[in-house]
């Protein structure tokens, strides 16, 4: 099926399509049953072969795709079958309609044996029929019928819209301009909006109902509606995709809404849990909506704790959070760049955000901005577990908002991008990816997966800026489950990708870096050393300046690549001969040394005692007054002190003695 028609049915027939379970048995359908014969509209329909084929003509569309599953022997999930029952009981008017077919009368029978029960089905419409009002964006971004075309194909490139309403100098919709009118327009050299929108602009007012919505668009062939007000000026916009959510909602493929203040009570700490409160009461005062979004949502459904908030605020969220921390008395910071801001109270930090869209002028680069609303603000995230909201403003405080099937991916353990283009347009977020399956062990999904590999195998990871790339691995390397990370970024192939091959044992790794004293240790130095030890040495210079890492690293990298310095490590005869190897490397090289199973015995013997060992009683100044001793002979001299003192445990008194006594 290339195509499904926006109504009922047809919307019904996509979403079923995109759900449907491949991999259990067909069961076909039987003899007439008791629960069958019930429903005495079907009777008439158990004909012979001959007579069927007057009924085919005008079947639903849906009847002829579960047909199909039928003759392939595929069965369908429960809510692919409730999906079906419901859109062909509508389609054929209860069977009793004119253009009714032996193919909808079968179809609906295949339903029923199969454990639908039609009137809860038929339940879940009737009792809340969704009109425009709940499925529609807003606000709606729209057009001015003054703008040239060459500047609406640069917003609509910019914002990934597909479509606008364009309005007059008094605010009213006059047309509808979609992407392939600006491009066959742009091609034409034609700069008039007027010359290529639609006219007039198919709206529906904030109450129609869904129904009426799916036949405008099957009627018209179009892909969005707008909804107005009296006076015809645009207060949200209908695409087809919210009608499929629409359906996909009301048939439990998983919830758009639900209450979960009840479990916000039991993991939030009261103190926070009072204080979303309190914004939520501020934010109603001021007729403005705020919701609690982000890993916030994600780790309480999760059902972990976190006293980090972010918060969405559809309208200003600088002046919302200044005016809330100025009634609060408390500490905020802000960032007008970003629209953003940071409250300071009780040991909890708040940051606030005004809901906001973006776009990526190229790949890899930080996106633009602009105001937009919850909707869109969400569909803008990384993946579905983090592109959830809570509102927090009464009476629907503790309200769940899921437009697109996080909580069910938390449930199955899925990550899951909003969109094709998401590891295009921003390829940290393979990062991300790789990082939350380590930490929580999900699984990408399928289609996520495929996604991942293809922006993977065409380079995308490599436009990105190192200072990104580097946030992005110091992060992971101050979460509990580093080493499980960094493995999995290896088997996803990201440091081969972006440096080298590599083969690193990271458990092995971790536990070296403990063993020395890793307090004292970066370990992203350490560990970015590590993955490019592998590398040839000009490759590897070439990558550490790019990551902008200090000029001892690249002195030092040279000596772990030198056949003759690593041929002494291992061959060393004495301890000092070992501190007069080691002393001068950063010890995040010494931790890459020991790593190698031939040197670690070495390194970690000069790590934890021969370093250790220091003159305490003895200078330069001391041999000069004292003994006269000069120039180059002074280094000489405290060398052989330390020497003395680290093989044979002499007295640096004892041994400066012993070495005056020998020159005279």
């Amino acid at each position: 099926m290339k195509r499904f028609p926006a109504t009922l049915c047809g919307l019904a027939s996509a979403v079923a399509f995109s759900y449907l379970n491949r991999d259990i048995k067909a069961i076909l359908i039987g003899e007439v049953d008791d629960k069958i014969s019930s429903f005495p509209q079907l009777k008439k329909f158990f004909i012979s072969e001959s007579k069927k084929e007057k009924f085919e003509s005008t079947s639903c569309k849906i009847s002829d795709l579960v047909v199909k599953m039928i003759k392939k022997k595929i069965k369908p999930s429960k809510e692919d079958l409730e999906l079906f029952a419901v859109a062909v009981y509508l389609k054929s008017e209860a069977l009793l309609g004119p253009n009714v077919t032996f193919k909808d009368a079968q179809v609906l029978t295949f339903c029923l044996k199969n454990g639908i029960n039609l009137k809860d089905a038929l339940s879940k419409i009737e009792d809340h029929p969704m009109i425009a009002l709940d499925l529609m964006t807003k606000p709606v971004k729209v057009i001015h019928i003054s703008t040239k075309i060459s500047d609406v194909k640069k917003l609509i490139e910019r914002s990934g819209l597909t479509g606008l309403p364009v309005v007059d100098e008094n605010s009213y919709v006059v047309g509808m301009i979609t992407k392939k009118d600006v491009e066959r327009a742009f091609k034409s050299g034609i700069e008039d909006l007027s010359m290529v929108m639609s006219i007039p602009a198919i709206s529906v007012k904030s109450d129609e109902s869904i129904q009426k919505i799916g036949e405008l668009m099957a009627m018209h062939d179009i892909g969005r509606i707008v909804v107005t007000d009296d006076q015809m000026k645009a207060i949200g916009i209908i695409t087809r995709r919210d009608l499929v959510r629409a359906i996909a909602s009301a048939s439990k493929v998983y919830e758009v809404t639900s209450d979960i203040s009840e479990k916000m009570k039991t993991i939030v700490p009261s103190k926070l849990l009072d204080l979303l409160k309190e914004l939520g009461e501020f934010a109603n005062a001021k007729n403005k909506k705020i919701y609690a979004v982000g890993g916030f949502v994600r780790d309480l459904l999760m059902n972990e704790k976190s006293l980090d908030v972010d918060v969405v605020v559809e309208g200003d969220g600088i002046e919302m959070a200044r005016e809330f921390a100025a009634i609060k008395n408390v500490k905020v910071l802000t960032y007008p760049e970003f629209g953003t801001a940071k409250i300071l109270l009780n040991g909890n930090s708040i940051d606030v955000a005004t809901a906001r869209t973006e776009y990526y002028e190229v790949p890899g680069a930080l996106p633009k901005i602009e105001s937009s609303n919850l909707k869109k603000d969400l569909y803008r995230r990384d993946f579905t577990m983090n592109a959830m909201a809570i509102d927090l403003v009464p009476p629907k405080f503790g309200t769940l908002l899921d437009f697109f099937g996080g909580r069910e991916d938390i449930k199955n353990r899925t990550i899951r991008v909003l969109h094709s283009m998401s590891f295009i347009e921003d390829p940290t977020r393979m990062l991300r990816a790789v990082r939350y399956a380590a930490k929580f062990d999900y699984k990408l999904s399928e289609q996520t997966q495929k996604l991942f590999n293809n922006a993977l195998k065409n380079g995308y990871l490599n436009s990105v800026s190192s200072s990104r790339i580097r946030a992005e691995f110091e992060r992971s390397l101050e979460d509990e489950k580093a080493e499980e990370i960094f493995d999995l970024f290896q088997r996803y192939g990201i440091f081969k990708t972006l440096y080298c091959d590599t083969a690193i044992d990271f458990k092995r790794f971790f536990r070296i870096l403990k063993s020395i004293d890793h307090c004292r240790i970066k370990k992203f130095y350490a560990i970015f050393i590590l993955i490019l030890k592998n590398c040839s040495l000009t490759r590897a210079i070439e990558i550490m300046k790019f990551y902008g890492l200090p000029k001892k690293f690249l002195e030092a990298f040279a000596k772990i690549k030198d056949e003759t310095f690593l041929s002494l490590l291992e061959n060393v005869k004495t301890p000092f001969d070992l501190h007069q190897l080691l002393s001068k490397l950063p010890e995040e090289l010494l931790s890459v040394l020991a790593y190698e199973n031939t040197f670690e015995n070495n390194v970690l013997q000069y790590v934890r005692t021969i370093s250790k060992v220091k003159l305490e009683k003895i200078n330069g100044s001391l041999l000069t007054a004292k003994y006269g001793i000069k120039g180059i002979e002074i280094k000489k001299v405290l060398d052989e002190i330390l020497k003395a003192k680290i093989d044979e445990g002499l007295d640096e008194m004892e041994a400066l003695d012993r070495i005056i006594s020998e020159k005279k």
